[in-house]
């Protein structure tokens, strides 16, 4: 690839002195020099001008300079001319990017072998730069050099190396490795021939060779000693360390981990959900269930309580004749929820003998009219809180004022409700009983009015007073197991038009009891149809599971809305506080309640409850049990009502999961 011959080389010698050069980038950058020499030699120079003038004279300007003849001119354009044509350039330039771009979208083409593109390219890269002149096209000329020159390195690397697609035949090298291996010396150990040996040797081997001789029998074809050391070793340029092919010092196998793949979960049909309609009513209930409203109507019935037991008390104590005293005056504005201050006390207020839960929602309610500045609170003479109607400031009054804000935190647990109850004789919460859809005695309102009662408690008249509440339609009365049924007759006596929900086995135990006379059940759940449908307003709100696997052959349900889960023995909660709260009887006295109780507790990990529900209430069928509590565990809910202990009111999804972890998980002696 040489571009210029001894002749070029010549002919830029000659042009090489600064007066005969052609290049006009040097006459330039010359001339400048030459004339700011001149300027420091006049500036220098102090002859008398008398005789500068001789020495102008002496030497004419141009003089000494020697003019190029026109032959030699023409050669210098041969590398260089300013002065080409604007045409014949472009032209070139344009060759000389196409060959770079040909050379670029061949490049897997031309790596391939017997292919001579690459030698092509160069060879037309020369013709074009004959008509090179011109310092910025050479650049684009070189470019193209130094692509064609690491694409030819490449390719000369691949067929060094054995390229998969062409390069060396691995069997020819096996054969000519073999053959070396077999003219290896009797000792492999002796020093290594010189090449003028080795080809005598090989000379008088072909000459003695016997032609009936196999070349099989011809010394060792394994001799891998001697090629190691006669061919390996003598090209390795690998420094010779100690530790050269010996390895590590110890050598752990690595054991292959198998991952377990699992199938896709899928999700069930049967276990989809159809969507929630929504009715008026519904919107209604959400309405007076705001926290908004709530709050309105709570503090519209402190002021019209403590406005209207002032006036009370007042025309009480004046109608008497003589002096009341302190203690009658205490009295008479203790009945009528006036405190000494003109408030009205806090836990009569606020506290619901009926419902625990309501007593922390009414003070949660209390809690932001306080710090809304709609109500204050005080302490009475006796140093119990009282609550007052009050005006909120504005920010800026507050702030003019000097009112600054306090927080309390209040704690209350179910024992001290209880305390707090009897204590102040509290019978009725001035804030009234929310009665709510869904009741812990099992009765529920269904959105098209009709309620569902599950494991009927004893029909006392406070129990009908919550029916009447949620309309008094009693439609359905399901038994939850065969044990839970002592109270089905007087609520039929009651509502005749209910229908009986109930396992199969319980009519048939029922009949035994002359005290039982019911007609015969409607809706009975059977082993070989535990999918059994109630009705469409029922089914679509309900979903239910029958564990004939339970002893007592359990019937579960879901009350899909509310996400509530009702069972009867499937699950305990002891001890049952909520409902000794009337009673006026610890939950935990007796003996055998504080053995039992520990047994029969939901706290984790519940290991002894574990353990009943395991050994106990899942012999007559564990595998059908198992089944049915992975199906209970697929619904979605948060609130459990069970039949013997307290409510969960949320959570009830990983109370449930940890009683029932052993059927939920893999065992092997299931």
């Amino acid at each position: 690839m040489a571009r210029s011959s001894s002749q070029n080389l010549e002919e830029s010698s000659q042009l090489s002195s600064p007066g005969t050069s052609s290049d006009k980038e040097n006459h330039q950058s010359s001339a400048s020099s030459k004339k700011r020499g001149q300027q420091q030699d006049m500036a220098a120079d102090v002859r008398p001008k008398r005789s500068r003038l001789s020495n102008r004279q002496l030497n004419p300007p141009g003089g000494s300079q020697s003019q190029l003849p026109a032959s030699q001119r023409n050669r210098s354009k041969r590398f260089y001319d300013p002065d080409q044509d604007e045409t014949e350039r472009r032209r070139v330039r344009k060759a000389l990017r196409d060959l770079t771009r040909e050379l670029h979208d061949s490049r897997s083409e031309f790596m391939q072998a017997g292919n001579n593109g690459i030698q092509q390219t160069i060879e037309k890269a020369n013709e074009y730069f004959e008509d090179v002149k011109q310092t910025s096209d050479a650049t684009i000329d070189s470019r193209l050099l130094v692509s064609a020159a690491d694409l030819s390195y490449k390719k000369t690397a691949h067929l060094v190396l054995g390229d998969a697609s062409a390069g060396i035949d691995v069997d020819e090298f096996v054969s000519k490795c073999i053959s070396f291996m077999r003219d290896a010396p009797g000792n492999s150990q002796a020093a290594l021939p010189s090449s003028t040996q080795r080809r005598r040797t090989q000379a008088s081997g072909r000459s003695q060779a016997d032609p009936d001789e196999s070349d099989d029998e011809q010394g060792d074809a394994m001799n891998w000693d001697w090629l190691g050391r006669a061919a390996c070793f003598r090209h390795n340029t690998r420094p010779s360390v100690s530790g050269f092919l010996l390895g590590p010092l110890s050598v752990q196998k690595r054991a292959r981990q198998f991952t377990q793949r699992r199938a896709r979960e899928r999700i069930d049909p049967s276990q989809a959900v159809r969507p929630q309609e929504l009715r008026e009513e519904d919107l209604d209930k959400q309405e007076t269930a705001n926290l908004t409203t709530m709050c309105t109507s709570i503090n519209k019935l402190l002021a019209e309580t403590q406005n209207n037991g002032q006036d009370i008390v007042e025309r009480r104590l004046s109608a008497l004749q003589e002096e009341p005293s302190e203690e009658m005056v205490q009295d008479v504005m203790a009945k009528y929820h006036v405190a000494d201050d003109g408030g009205v006390p806090l836990f009569n207020f606020c506290i619901n003998p009926r419902s625990f839960g309501q007593s922390v929602e009414n003070l949660f309610y209390v809690s932001f009219l306080v710090r809304d500045g709609s109500v204050g609170i005080s302490v009475d003479s006796r140093q119990l809180p009282t609550l007052h109607t009050a005006k909120p400031y504005a920010p800026s009054e507050a702030q003019k004022k000097g009112i600054q804000k306090h927080q309390a935190i209040f704690s209350l647990d179910f024992e001290t409700w209880q305390d707090l109850i009897e204590a102040y004789a509290i019978k009725e919460s001035i804030i009234p009983h929310r009665h709510e859809q869904y009741e812990t005695a099992g009765q529920v309102k269904m959105a098209s009015g009709s309620i569902a009662v599950f494991s009927p408690v004893s029909l006392t008249p406070e129990v009908r007073e919550v029916v009447s509440g949620l309309g008094g339609k009693v439609k359905y009365i399901a038994a939850l197991d065969l044990e839970h049924h002592i109270n089905i007759t007087p609520w039929k006596e009651a509502y005749p038009d209910a229908e009986i929900i109930a396992p199969e086995g319980l009519y048939e135990k029922r009949k035994c009891n002359p005290e039982y006379k019911d007609a015969p059940f409607q809706h009975v759940f059977r082993k070989d149809n535990k999918d059994q449908k109630i009705s469409e307003e029922f089914d679509s709100e309900f979903e239910t599971e029958y564990v004939y696997g339970h002893p007592s052959r359990e019937l579960v349900f879901l009350h899909k809305q509310s996400r509530t889960l009702i069972e009867a023995d499937i699950l305990f909660n002891l001890p049952a506080r909520e409902q000794y709260s009337k009673t006026g009887e610890s939950a935990t006295s007796g003996l055998m309640t504080k053995i039992i109780s520990p047994l029969l507790s939901t706290s984790p990990p519940a290991t002894w409850q574990k353990r009943f529900v395991w050994y106990v209430l899942s012999t007559a069928d564990r595998q059908a049990f198992k089944e049915s509590v992975r199906r209970i565990d697929k619904w979605d809910f948060n609130r459990l009502i069970p039949c013997h202990g307290d409510v969960v009111e949320s959570g009830a999804k990983g109370v449930f999961r940890t009683v029932m972890e052993w059927f939920l998980e893999e065992r092997k002696d299931i």
